[in-house]
């Protein structure tokens, strides 16, 4: 994970710091992990559909009232990064190849 800090070039930060810091619990972090891992999976599978692998992708959470975790951003093009038959795929280009009819 990293803390959004555009002037100190998005660092880095482990589960371990963000408990002790009091941002987030062990399990808002593992609920966190693990939502990743579930969404990656349909992203890269419906991209996979479509000729496109992905290489990364970035997500935003948050948690509710209740610590409820969820995803705040929106899945987009400009949040990762695809290639197809090994070249890179700009993110307009990814969206006109994604939702063009098959």
């Amino acid at each position: 994970m990293t803390f959004k800090n555009d002037a100190k070039g998005d660092p880095l930060v482990t589960k371990d710091a963000l408990v002790a810091l009091g941002i987030m619990s062990e399990a808002q972090y593992d609920a966190i992990k693990e939502q990743t891992r579930r969404i990656t999976r349909i992203v890269a599978d419906d991209l996979l559909e479509k000729g496109l692998v992905l290489y990364d992708i970035k997500f935003e959470f948050g948690y509710d009232r209740d610590g409820n975790v969820m995803l705040i951003d929106e899945i987009a093009s400009g949040n990762m990064r695809v290639y197809k038959d090994g070249v890179y795929v700009e993110p307009m280009t990814l969206s006109k190849l994604f939702f063009a009819e098959a």
